[in-house]
């Protein structure tokens, strides 16, 4: 049984969305979390012998910009307890996939969405997070009847990404569909494994932020790709995609779409 973890990440200042998923096989996961606790624990004994404050997860966004609870922490520091993270996801054969859109790319081509780009872009993203686990995973000759159940970060667009999932499930067009089992949202202290999706979406986020700046990519992130235990996949989504995927709906298919987005279709024009 595959096990697949959803984050998110992003900002309001880039306007970009990230949806990643890090995926792999019960038993990898079980010990990876024996690997990733021992990491924390080991780093908070320290951190206490030391009379500082104890941290109670990673957190991606905080790790990085030295807040919340990691506040006080080096440069060295940081990066030296991220590079003992990153070891352990070498050490396992996962598989992330990324994908990232601006949303003022997105209602360039879907106006309609003005007021809720965020919602439709959760719904697209997650839709090329499935299809790509179902061509790269679930399509591997290695693993014919395997099955994956999908884990998300608890937010405020759970009924979304729920119905997106129902939706794609029900897309005949589309191969291994009926491995997908669930799809449930979860909070970092009921999942320890949103914590490494964190950290991938963020590193994801920032690259595809990065690459739009021509700038080359974080440590952290060229490090992880570039294991030979590790598969992965980064991409943006740009403004041609979006017209691809508006010239293909047919009316019934966009309007499910807006509705599934809770977006109110602009009434035509008398």
């Amino acid at each position: 049984m595959f096990h697949g973890f959803i984050d998110e990440s992003g900002s309001s200042q880039s306007r970009l969305i990230t949806l990643s998923c890090l995926a792999g096989d019960w038993s990898q996961w079980f010990y990876f979390e024996i690997d990733w606790e021992k990491a924390l624990a080991k780093k908070n004994k320290q951190l206490k012998a030391q009379g500082r404050k104890e941290i109670s997860r990673f957190h991606a966004t905080y790790w990085s910009t030295s807040t919340g609870e990691f506040k006080g922490w080096s440069k060295e520091e940081r990066e030296e307890f991220g590079s003992h993270l990153i070891l352990i996801i070498k050490r396992y054969p996962l598989v992330v996939c990324s994908y990232s859109l601006n949303t003022t790319d997105l209602t360039e081509v879907f106006p309609e969405a003005h007021n809720r780009s965020h919602e439709l872009a959760h719904i697209l993203l997650l839709t090329h997070i499935m299809k790509y686990l179902a061509n790269k995973v679930l399509g591997d000759k290695r693993w014919p009847s395997e099955r994956i159940a999908l884990i998300h970060d608890d937010s405020t667009y759970n009924s979304i990404l729920r119905e997106a999932f129902n939706h794609v499930k029900a897309d005949e067009s589309l191969e291994h569909k009926d491995q997908f089992t669930t799809i449930e949202p979860k909070t970092w202290r009921e999942c320890m494994f949103l914590q490494p999706a964190d950290f991938l979406a963020y590193e994801n986020y920032k690259a595809v932020e990065r690459e739009s700046a021509g700038n080359p990519r974080r440590v952290p992130l060229r490090l992880i790709l570039e294991a030979k235990t590790f598969a992965g996949i980064n991409v943006k989504l740009l403004k041609p995609a979006f017209e691809d995927i508006r010239t293909k709906l047919d009316p019934e298919s966009l309007r499910i779409l807006f509705q599934n987005a809770r977006i109110r279709a602009l009434k035509p024009k008398s």
